[in-house]
């Protein structure tokens, strides 16, 4: 499968770019520049978009490349590349947020995890439709939090006793 054009996604710009010219024919090196392209991917492009060679020039009527590129924008392969680009923007900021998720360290000793709803730290207050809890940071919170579950997990019944206001 052949590499995807670098350019593909920023139809719109050179789109925008191409308008703002005046010109009814575009060369070779204005190709290069509108679409940051060498001089052998922009004579494959110009012949792809039905340019034509002029002496030793090449050229592509300017209005020609503009109705090419509207319908590569409306075309699958412009649809699937900017789905593509977003789902893959949205999986790094996810992985972003997970990476500096997973750097917090919350201190754990073995014995909370014998935890019971009568071992809780005094910052720990549950009461029927309540939980208060005093911290002093972000991981001292979390490390509460993580007790109350494991009190939970370690007899759930008194747990939901208490948040219930049975017990």
């Amino acid at each position: 499968m052949p590499a995807k054009a670098s350019w593909l996604l920023h139809i719109p710009e050179i789109q925008s770019m191409l308008k703002e010219v005046t010109l009814p024919v575009l060369d070779r090196a204005t190709i290069e520049k509108a679409f940051g392209l060498g001089r052998r991917q922009a004579i494959e492009l110009l012949n792809r978009f039905g340019g034509y060679q002029a002496g030793r020039t090449f050229l592509i009527e300017r209005e020609k490349l503009i109705a090419a590129l509207d319908a590569m924008l409306a075309g699958d392969e412009y649809q699937r590349e900017e789905a593509r680009r977003e789902k893959l923007t949205t999986a790094l900021a996810k992985l972003q947020r997970t990476r500096r998720a997973e750097a917090v360290r919350i201190p754990v000793t073995p014995e909370v995890f014998d935890t019971r709803l009568s071992t809780l730290p005094q910052t720990v207050h549950l009461k029927p439709g309540l939980l208060e809890v005093e911290f002093s940071g972000c991981e001292d919170l979390l490390s509460q939090l993580f007790s109350l579950a494991q009190a939970a997990a370690n007899d759930f019944a008194a747990f939901q006793a208490a948040s219930n206001g049975m017990g």
